[in-house]
Order: structure tokens, then C-alpha cells, then sequence
């Protein structure tokens, strides 16, 4: 796969790269991925009601 080191490495909060690698990795619950495990709810985004994507 993808070499996500330079992630690892940056000088930023280890939170914050744990989000940027679940992105990059698209695991965040996002409502479209929310959607493929069978989750009833509305796929559209709350603010410009597009379908809410990572």
C-alpha cells in the first residue's frame, strides 16, 4: 500500500494523525460509509445537503 510514514512523522498531535490515516485510509464514519454497513439514516450532509463523503 501507500507509504503513509511522512504521517507518522509529522509535528502534530498523534490524534490528529490518527484521523488523517483512518481518512486516508477511508475509515472515518462518514455518512456514505455509515450507509454501506446498512446504517438507516440520511446520507446527506447537514450544512449543503450533498451526500456526505471523507
Amino acid at each position: 500500500g501507500p507509504n503513509y510514514k511522512w504521517v507518522w512523522k509529522a509535528k502534530i498531535p498523534l490524534k490528529i494523525k490518527i484521523f488523517i490515516w483512518q481518512l486516508f485510509q477511508n475509515a472515518v464514519l462518514t455518512r456514505d460509509n455509515m450507509r454501506k454497513r446498512n446504517w438507516p439514516g440520511n446520507p446527506s450532509c447537514s450544512f449543503c445537503r450533498d451526500v456526505e463523503t471523507a
